[in-house]
């Protein structure tokens, strides 16, 4: 956790015991600095001066170098103070080092730090629990503290406390006292840690009982290097007992402190330090009081804050203390929280929405932690690399017995949970009423039983629930509650296994029972709303916004049953008792459009069938019918006789198919019925075929009477629908009239009496009337659930005169209420009559009328197949538009000119470079907001977050990159040869898209540099003269062409590489140091690495030495990003491994202790675990770079796993194994091993021989410890 941005990251456990009073603080002179206290440097020249020895002289020869270079390796202080004992006397000496360190500074200060460190460390008694190897006395400032001095220390073996100041190195006596004993030289050293060993062994008794923190040290420090190298000798010290604060980068730090049996905590600056130490000591004195302010903070919505803040919380909510605290807060939390706690929600892919302006949204960004690992791959989770998950149990967690039993275990939803849990379990209860929890549910593969218990007593407690939050939530428990919906349901295999071994028995029917039983399936929503929650409140809610609702049932994954006559009934009744279960799920989740497969699958049908998945079982449905109604026929009537008819999913389809079997129903029963349906059902265009073909069926069997009733039911047409106006039912009764009864008098079905004679009439007012219309009324075409679509018939403009066309379309482009279809006549117009619709537009257009809508429709729309002359009519009109309209075309006119320019130079090439220059100019006259990406910011709270927008990523989605685009796709030519030169007329065009305002000289650059592999083989000096500069990193272009050069993802050429090589030496810092979108390090890295491996012997290779510096300038994560890219060499090539990577990591790969970091061992086993067969000489090359880290992570995962054919890596290579699990486990380990124990009992089980091995021994011990 960070107290502050900027600060060091304190580890959790390391608060924990210092909330225990478990924590000693071992500080150096770096904490008396601030208060005028001189460093053992400052403190050494001091005595100098004082003494003045000759220059010449052992003392000066030997301090020298110490004022020339301090950073230099230089003779240890402690010995040249040794050296002075014994010039000048051991007392006088002492007695010199008193008096500066009595001095006062007249420093404000004096002392504050020291006081900063007391409240830290305070014991459950009130006592500073302090070790100083200085001699100063400013820790007993302000108070009157238990002091100890060397060697008279606390008797900590035997129950003494460490409560006081304990001076390790000796406390500061008067001037003029007559004893001086402080540890100085290098004789007083070897007293108090190796002869005498008093100060180590008080160290080793501290650290037994406390973890120790040191503060004010450097690794090179005498103190530190006497003490911890008497305490690590053997590398068996356990690491997190002991604790160092030291500046600089992480990785260095690290590195500098690990072979001391430390873990280092890096920090920026000492501002920094002192800064997250103060906060720190807030902490201290009341833990309870800043957990609430901590607290207090989850009021604020979580995206407002920045990481470290949201990393307090986290690290608050890793305690019960924490946990309780949240679920007990008395205001109102933010329910967003839930992002924050959810390591997959936090590290889910940006997302964004859809048009020209989308929003962008960076889960990450808005809800991560300071710590968080950023960019995570498949492949990382793949090695059980993630974010930490505050929902899930933890180390430190209990783990409740009453959870694992196999038999007496309590009933689902009452099973304990460790304490923490039930908190955040609580704590989602209250939140119940936000619909961010409700979207945070549906995205969860199961939700634990006690949450799910817990929701459901919530319900009970909260009236005031918004209706549709309670409806919702009641289908989210649905969901939840049924276990086929968390995993892979095989329970239609399981059920044909019985069938075939126990036939259709009571217990089978049942089986089959649950089968068929419908369950409601939710999956997250896509796009934006998959990654971003609802900002509305419960009111604007629709299910759309949470998740992906839908009905599933009886999957039969394309096989069948066979069912014997003898249990059809039951069979069928289990069936109709799942579709009717089915319909009132569809009906929960508001499902407006829903189609089945017709009744009739062999009538009228045109195209495929696309049904949902409930098709399956509404085909068996009516296979089963089909059957039941032959050998049981009054069955089959009762049956009929319970179906709902007024259901609008299934039944009401069904019973009309029903009526048509004579074996069921007489002619009169079966009019009589049809008369008494309500009009909703008779006119319902799903059930048309159905209803329609029922008539025809049937009509020669009702007697006239009934016929001339059923005629006058069917002229009389249907009532006035809601969302139809007083204008337009009129045409549609008729039309739907005439659609009907036309349809029966096609198949020869009469009417009665006048009513052929008035439908005739009825027609003839029907404008552009056709009996094909008639037709498609039953004609079934397929169809499915469905979001909004798009109708382009262009019916309503075809036939209007062309200044008719633009207004009527206008009219027709706002989709109608209640309707799931968007009406775009104007785009079927362009593409059945793409003259008419260029003659609308050119009307319009003398009124000053450019509807854009329209003109996109134009130009996205127009078919391929247009007449030469009406194509070059067509682009005159484009190359004349206005510019204003240009600029408000300009992304749907410069994508079309990207993808046809090529076309339009064949067809007339002066015509389309007239179009393009004028589509420029517009662009270019709309100023800089023109030039723009089409990509939008990403926000967070309204705010932006600071990206940089001079990317390809954006230029490839703004106008005048996508104009660039076009320009190089130009070029004459379907394969250009070498030198054979870019035209001018094109050359210059791009020249003018490099000179454009804002964004858009950095899309045209971005755009070349995209194609410098290809522009350099094609024109290599207008490359030399024009581009190759801008990749200078002080060009002002610098940053859009080395984003494109680098997202083109192509190794350079090698004349290429040969002019760009020494830039790339140098740029993996400078694209780190970039705010781009892409993490586009690894890019150069893998370039420079490739340019070593298969080039390093000609002119564009590099050499051993640069691509061993290189490794060593990369950042940490770039490093590991490259240990991937080896691991992919390896694979990719024959022999990869041992001719290439291997070769590399014992001949390139730096060796310095720096790069032995804790995530590059993950990294290390990432690779190891692809090796196959060569992992046994991968891992001889890799050992030397391995170090002990202790990780929640698992990254062993294919070591116990089977991949494909393969088996796990521990059973190919049990001894290697073994050696590598000795490498990177520590000798103490403060949590359970995860995958350890799995580990070593299938190396137990290949290799029995290495049970006796030392290594093994070992390994099991920790686990049998734990």
């Amino acid at each position: 956790m960070r107290f502050h941005a900027n600060g060091p990251i304190i580890p959790d456990v390391l608060l924990e015991r210092c909330d225990e009073g478990r924590v000693v603080f071992l500080c150096g002179a770096g904490v008396s600095l601030p208060s005028g206290m001189p460093s053992f440097i400052g403190l050494t020249q001091y005595v100098i001066d004082y003494f003045d020895p000759p220059k010449d002289s052992e003392i000066m020869r030997a301090f020298q170098p110490w004022i020339d270079d301090p950073t230099g390796i230089n003779m240890p202080l402690d010995q040249i103070f040794n050296l002075l004992h014994l010039e000048y006397g051991r007392g006088e000496v002492n007695a010199l080092v008193a008096e500066r360190l009595q001095a006062s500074s007249g420093n404000d200060q004096v002392g504050h730090h020291h006081d900063v460190i007391k409240r830290i460390s305070t014991s459950p008694n009130g006592e500073p629990q302090i070790v100083t190897t200085n001699f100063d006395l400013l820790f007993e400032l302000g108070g009157d503290f238990p002091t100890f001095a060397a060697p008279a220390f606390p008797d900590l073996a035997f129950g003494g406390a460490v409560e006081g100041i304990t001076y390790l190195h000796g406390r500061l006596a008067d001037k003029d006292a007559d004893q001086h004993s402080y540890v100085l030289s290098s004789a007083d050293f070897g007293r108090a840690y190796l002869s005498e060993a008093w100060a180590t062994n008080f160290i080793r008794h501290l650290l037994e009982h406390y973890t120790v923190v040191l503060v004010g040290y450097q690794a090179e420090d005498p103190p530190i290097k006497y003490l911890l190298q008497g305490l690590n000798h053997d590398g068996q010290f356990d690491r997190t007992r002991i604790y160092a604060f030291d500046k600089g980068a992480p990785e260095d730090i690290e590195a500098k402190w690990r072979d001391r049996g430390v873990t280092a905590i890096a920090y920026p600056d000492h501002p920094d330090l002192w800064q997250t130490l103060e906060a720190w000591a807030d902490r201290a004195d009341d833990p309870r009081a800043w957990r609430g302010s901590v607290i207090s903070m989850t009021e604020q919505d979580p995206k407002s804050l920045q990481p470290h803040q949201r990393g307090q919380v986290a690290h608050v909510q890793r305690s019960v203390a924490g946990a309780k605290l949240l679920a007990d807060a008395k205001h109102p939390t933010h329910p967003e929280w839930v992002c924050v706690f959810s390591g997959s929600i936090r590290s889910a892919k940006r997302a964004s929405g859809y048009g020209e302006d989308a929003e962008v949204f960076e889960p990450n960004v808005a809800y991560g932690l300071d710590d968080d690992l950023q960019n995570l791959s498949d492949e990382d989770y793949r090695q059980g690399i993630f974010n930490d998950d505050l929902l899930s149990w933890r180390h430190g967690d209990e783990n409740p017995s009453d959870a694992h039993r196999l038999g007496g275990r309590a009933p689902d939803g009452n099973t304990n949970v460790p304490p923490r849990l039930w908190h955040l379990i609580r704590w989602v209860g209250d939140n119940l009423a936000s619909p961010v929890i409700a979207w945070w549910a549906i995205k969860q593969n199961g939700l634990h039983p006690r949450l799910l218990n817990h929701i459901e007593w919530r319900f009970g407690q909260r009236e005031e629930l918004h209706d549709k939050a309670r409806h919702i939530w009641s289908l989210i428990l649905d969901h939840h509650k049924d276990p086929r919906n968390r995993e892979w349901d095989g329970a239609w295999f399981d059920l044909k296994r019985r069938i075939t071994t126990e036939g259709w028995t009571p217990s089978v029917l049942r089986e089959f029972g649950r089968v068929a039983a419908p369950k409601l399936d939710i999956m997250p929503p896509y796009s934006l709303a998959g990654v971003r929650p609802p900002s509305a409140d419960w009111p604007e809610i629709e299910l759309g916004h949470l998740g992906q609702f839908n009905v599933k049932f009886l999957e039969r994954h394309n096989d069948d049953l066979d069912i014997p006559d003898d249990v059809l009934p039951k069979v069928f009744g289990l069936l109709e008792d799942a579709m009717k279960a089915a319909s009132g799920m569809l009906t929960d989740i508001g499902t407006i459009y829903f189609s089945t497969p017709t009744c009739y699958p062999d009538r009228e049908i045109d195209g495929e069938d696309r049904h949902p998945d409930a098709a399956d079982a509404f085909k068996l449905f009516i296979e089963l019918f089909e059957r039941l109604s032959q050998i049981s026929p009054q069955v089959a009537l009762g049956h009929f006789l319970n179906w709902p008819m007024e259901d609008k999913f299934f039944f009401k389809k069904l019973g009309l198919y029903a009526l048509s079997k004579d074996n069921l129903f007489g002619p009169e029963e079966v009019g009589q019925r049809i008369l008494g349906l309500s009009q909703d059902v008779f006119w319902d265009t799903d059930v048309s075929r159905e209803l329609i073909f029922l008539l025809v069926d049937r009509w020669a069997d009702f007697p006239e009477p009934l016929r001339h009733r059923l005629g006058q039911r069917l002229l009389a047409g249907p009532d006035q629908k809601g969302y139809w106006s007083d204008d337009v039912y009129p045409s549609m009764r008729d039309e739907l009239v005439a659609r009907y009864a036309r349809y029966l008098e096609l198949q020869g079905c009469e009417l009665v009496g006048d009513q052929s004679d008035r439908l005739s009439a009825l027609i003839a007012t029907i404008e552009n009337w056709s009996d094909g219309w008639a037709t498609s009324t039953v004609t079934e075409r397929g169809s499915q659930i469905g979001w909004v679509g798009t109708d382009e018939t262009p019916d309503a403009v075809l036939d209007l005169a062309v200044d008719e066309i633009v207004p009527r379309a206008k009219d027709d482009l706002n989709r109608d209420f209640g309707s799931f279809t968007e009406k775009r006549p104007f785009t079927g117009l362009v593409k059945a009559n793409p003259r008419k619709a260029l003659s609308a537009l050119s009307v319009a257009a003398r009124k000053n009328d450019y509807p854009q809508a329209f003109w996109s429709a134009m130009i996205n729309e127009v078919p391929d197949e247009i007449s030469p002359r009406l194509r070059r009519v067509f682009l005159h009109r484009l190359s004349r538009l206005p510019q204003p309209v240009v600029m408000e075309l300009r992304h749907s006119v410069c994508r079309w000119l990207e993808q046809n320019i090529t076309k339009l130079i064949e067809f007339d090439s002066e015509l389309a470079w007239d179009v393009f220059d004028s589509v420029v100019d517009g662009v270019l006259s709309g100023g800089e907001a023109a030039t723009e990406s089409g990509i939008g910011e990403i926000s967070l709270g309204g705010e932006g977050i600071q990206k940089s927008r001079r990317t390809y990523q954006h230029a490839i989605n703004g106008p005048l990159g996508m104009c660039a685009q076009a320009l190089f796709r130009a070029v004459p030519g379907e394969k250009q040869e070498q030198d054979s030169l870019i035209p001018d007329y094109i050359k210059n065009r791009i020249e003018r898209l490099f000179a454009s305002p804002g964004e858009g000289s950095d899309h045209a650059v971005s755009i070349a540099f995209s194609k410098l592999n290809w522009l350099m083989y094609v024109d290599p000096e207008w490359v030399k003269a024009r581009l190759i500069p801008m990749l200078a990193f002080d060009h002002t272009a610098a940053e859009p062409a080395w984003n494109g050069f680098l997202c083109s993802n192509r190794i350079p050429w090698s004349p290429l590489a040969v002019l760009v090589k020494p830039l790339l030496l140098e740029a993996v810092q400078w694209v780190e140091n970039q705010t781009w979108d892409r993490d586009l390090a690894k890019v150069v890295t893998q370039w420079l690495g490739f340019l070593y491996l298969f080039k390093r012997n000609s002119e564009d290779g590099v050499t051993k030495q640069q691509m061993r510096q290189i490794v060593r300038e990369m950042s940490d994560d770039t490093r590991n990003q490259f240990i991937w890219w080896l691991g992919e060499v390896g694979q990719k090539n024959d022999e990869g491994w041992e001719k290439l990577v291997t070769p590399f990591l014992n001949e390139v790969w730096p060796r310095e202790r720096i790069y032995r970091t804790a995530s590059s061992v993950e990294s290390w086993i990432g690779v190891l675990d692809d090796t196959g067969t060569s992992f046994p000489v991968v891992y001889r090359a890799v050992k030397r770079f391995l170090v002990p880290v202790e990780t929640d992570r698992h990254p062993f995962y294919r070591f116990t796993r089977e991949v494909g054919t393969d088996e796990p890596i521990t059973i190919q290579f049990p001894e290697e194994t073994l050696d590598l699990l000795n490498a990177v486990t520590p000798q103490i380990l403060s949590r359970p091993p995860y995958e350890l124990p799995k580990i070593l009992a299938l190396v137990g089980e290949t290799s029995p021989e290495l049970r006796a091995d030392h290594r093994y021994l070992r390994l099991m011990d920790l686990v049998e410890r734990m």
